[in-house]
């Protein structure tokens, strides 16, 4: 007979490996060939677990510098967008009041191929992709929303925002300085 205490031990090593390679493992019945297979898999997943957590710091910065570019691409396809739908009227939009450099292109954020080998450096990466994803947000937003107001425009709404941004340049140039 078994003692419960080995079984219990056998058991909570059955669970431990189960639960980490999944319930297809094959891990034998309770017999000394068996149980040694077993050892060797608890202590496998007990070495995946160590290097899983050695790793999390590294893989949580990745996690975050990865969402800051993941931003800074996102707001870079939007001012690509709303830039491609004003390209055709570009003079129109100008004369509107639309700065030149609204209009311009957008460029795509560039990032290194080879990751960070240290937290901080994956920090640091991340500070800069986030100052860039900042900037680029808001273009895209000032941008999308000109489009989004001028396409709500009927031609005879569109026709006087020009004419009264042709008028305000006008007074200011009138003015005397």
């Amino acid at each position: 007979m078994w003692a419960s205490k080995d079984r219990n031990d056998y058991e909570a090593m059955v669970a431990r490996v189960r639960k980490h390679y999944g319930n297809s493992v094959e891990v034998g019945g309770y017999n000394s060939h068996d149980i040694l297979n077993l050892k060797r898999l608890d202590a496998d997943r007990e070495q995946h677990e160590a290097k899983a957590r050695e790793e999390r710091p590294f893989v949580e910065a990745g996690g975050r510098m990865h969402q800051s570019r993941q931003r800074a691409l996102k707001a870079w396809r939007t001012i690509t967008d709303a830039s491609e739908k004003l390209a055709t009227n570009r003079r129109v939009h100008l004369i509107n009041g639309l700065s030149a450099e609204m209009l311009e292109p957008a460029a795509m954020p560039r990032w290194p191929d080879q990751g960070p080998s240290t937290v901080a450096r994956y920090d640091e990466l991340d500070a800069e992709a986030a100052l860039i994803a900042t900037e680029l947000e808001t273009r895209a937003s000032k941008l999308s929303r000109y489009v989004s107001e001028w396409e709500q425009m009927t031609p005879d709404q569109q026709n006087r925002s020009l004419i009264l941004a042709i008028a305000d340049r006008l007074a200011i140039e009138a003015s005397p300085k």
